[in-house]
């Protein structure tokens, strides 16, 4: 997978703390979930992390910064 040196969009720096959430539907309605991880990289659909020493690849049309 190649990732970009160059940010797209607003991206914390390699190596950073950085929460992401989305919204799932379910019967009840709508939910959020969080992920709390470190930002390796990203390509221009996926958001590259470390999510507890394992490298996860994230939908970027899925998954958002949560800001605070």
């Amino acid at each position: 997978m190649t990732t970009f040196e160059a940010p797209i969009g607003n991206v914390p720096k390699a190596g950073q703390d950085v929460h992401l959430v989305r919204w799932i539907r379910s019967a009840d309605g709508w939910t959020s979930q969080t992920l709390l991880c470190t930002y390796l990289g990203c390509t221009p659909d996926h958001w590259i992390v470390d999510s507890r020493g394992e490298q996860v690849s994230l939908a970027r049309d899925e998954w958002s910064q949560f800001a605070f």
